[in-house]
């Protein structure tokens, strides 16, 4: 059962993380500082705010928020301005999002994120909307990671070996598929991950690329601060969006051989170039089987 709180911790998390909360999430959390919401599409345990009151609390509090948050943007696609409120168990989480007006004030507004896909979803206008359920107990979900130095899918992409200072990750979330990342060094600036399907209708559709780059950053920008780039290399086509304003930047890498797969690396404005050659070796080591 979760404990009330008080209202100078919330002030304090605020505090750190530079944003304020919505009054109907704290409204709540005063009341309950955790506890677990049932949604149409799971059930998830919300983190608390970290209450130091005394030593019981801060234990039981020890999964706070902004800890949950700094551990969920190690995922590449995770909105640079979400903040965690809650997790499934296997990786994904109910987020909080800026508003519009105020990049410093969350909106009332729940979404949920997919690690896989790095999809965001409104699922209820404000945490109200959500009802609070006695989750039972029931075996530990669990995501399984190994890091690999080869890899062949059934989709025809292959690598024989991993380019240093390349790292290859096989994450399998509980009950789902396997999917792969690729990170240069233990750093996460820089993330490229292996996709389905390229949608080559829109190869040349500037609009659904730079919705694209929205959807993954969970930002919104003006419309004159994004602009796209496209790269023709010697195999491959490349899609290249900034933000003049954002730190993100977004490549999508399609084979000229293969519609099967395509790769989605995660960088920023400041390292883009330099990651970009490092990741020129990465497509020299690629093997397509058609």
């Amino acid at each position: 059962m979760p404990f009330p709180i008080d209202l100078k911790y919330i002030e304090e998390t605020e505090k750190e993380l530079g944003l304020t909360f919505p009054d109907s999430f704290k409204n709540k959390m005063r009341k309950e500082n955790g506890g677990a919401l049932s949604t149409k599409e799971d059930d998830w345990q919300l983190f608390p705010f970290f209450d130091q009151a005394d030593q019981k609390r801060i234990s039981r509090t020890s999964n706070h928020i902004v800890l949950e948050t700094k551990l969920a943007r190690n995922w590449g696609n995770f909105p640079v301005d979400g903040i965690a409120i809650a997790s499934n168990g296997s990786a994904d989480y109910l987020i909080l999002l800026t508003t519009k007006e105020n990049d410093k004030l969350l909106d009332d507004k729940i979404f949920s994120w997919l690690h896989e896909t790095g999809e965001v979803k409104e699922i209820a206008k404000s945490i109200d909307e959500i009802t609070s359920i006695t989750l039972k107990a029931k075996s530990k979900k669990q995501v399984q990671k190994q890091k690999l130095n080869t890899l062949k899918t059934d989709d025809g992409f292959s690598i024989d070996s991993i380019p240093s200072p390349w790292i290859l990750t096989e994450t399998t979330p509980h009950n789902k598929p396997p999917f792969y990342t690729f990170q240069i060094g233990k750093g996460t600036d820089c993330l490229v991950s292996l996709e389905t399907a390229f949608p080559t209708d829109k190869l040349n559709a500037d609009k659904y690329w730079l919705d694209q780059w929205k959807k993954e950053t969970g930002l919104k920008p003006n419309k004159n601060d994004l602009f796209i780039q496209r790269n023709d290399l010697e195999d491959y086509s490349c899609i290249i969006v900034r933000c003049k304003n954002s730190t993100p930047v977004y490549y999508w890498i399609k084979s000229k051989q293969t519609e099967k797969w395509h790769l989605k690396m995660k960088t920023t404005a400041s390292r883009h170039n330099g990651d970009f050659k490092e990741f020129t070796k990465l497509l020299n080591s690629i093997l397509v089987d058609k």
